[in-house]
């Protein structure tokens, strides 16, 4: 039996996130409708998190960044 996972809330598994600089930065749409900086971190997360309809990189991609990013220091 396959066990179901509950996905980490992050704006790059949001249903409002589009790819800006991808894959460390998100334009989120939520955002820019309220007036706000639409420009987020992916690995970051508002109370508006909305889940994904369709599956996506962004986060693996992200977290591979950060990985990398953590390695060069």
């Amino acid at each position: 039996m396959k066990k179901t996972v509950k996905p980490i809330n992050y704006c790059g598994n949001c249903d409002s996130h589009n790819a800006y600089d991808y894959p460390t930065r998100m334009f989120c749409s939520t955002r820019y409708d309220q007036n706000k900086d639409p420009i987020v971190d992916t690995l970051w997360c508002c109370s508006d998190w909305n889940p994904v309809s369709q599956e996506c990189y962004c986060v693996r991609e992200a977290l591979k960044e950060k990985e990398r990013r953590l390695a060069q220091r």
